[in-house]
């Protein structure tokens, strides 16, 4: 009964916005962690190159957009209502573990990092899925309607 009730009370639509939150910082520490990689700033330098993958005005322009979208979900799952929002965040969680999987680490450090992202996005669509048309409708109001 106990763990019944702590976990409905964790994993509630006003949670979305910090979840998010936490999936764009582990993003940026993962990639700010990397630069402390042996060699990483000299590869990048010389060869403009990341583990052999050619780093380039497209890739940066990709990687940029990719940020915003965790980026536009901390904002959005505060704003938006019911359905829009569940809709949004299903979406959004599914597009960006795609993108994690996509670029699936190679060293164990990053491997950490990938698994704690992925599990905040199951988290995510773990409350998408238990949100009913009953539940407070914008999470932002849900501490002032109760």
């Amino acid at each position: 009964m106990l763990l019944r009730t702590a976990n409905e009370n964790l994993l509630r639509p006003r949670h979305l916005s910090s979840l998010w939150i936490y999936v764009l910082l582990s993003i940026a520490f993962r990639d700010i962690h990397e630069f402390l990689r042996e060699g990483m700033i000299s590869e990048l330098a010389t060869d403009g190159t990341v583990r052999g993958t050619p780093v380039r005005d497209s890739t940066l322009l990709a990687a940029g957009v990719a940020y915003q979208l965790p980026l536009g979900m901390v904002l959005l799952s505060r704003v938006l209502p019911g359905r829009a929002n569940r809709i949004a965040n299903r979406a959004a969680s599914v597009i960006t573990a795609a993108g994690i999987l996509a670029i699936w680490p190679k060293d164990a450090d990053d491997l950490v990092f990938g698994v704690f992202q992925l599990a905040a996005l199951a988290a995510i669509g773990v409350i998408c899925h238990r949100w009913t048309d009953d539940t407070v409708e914008s999470p932002a109001l849900a501490d002032v309607t109760r």
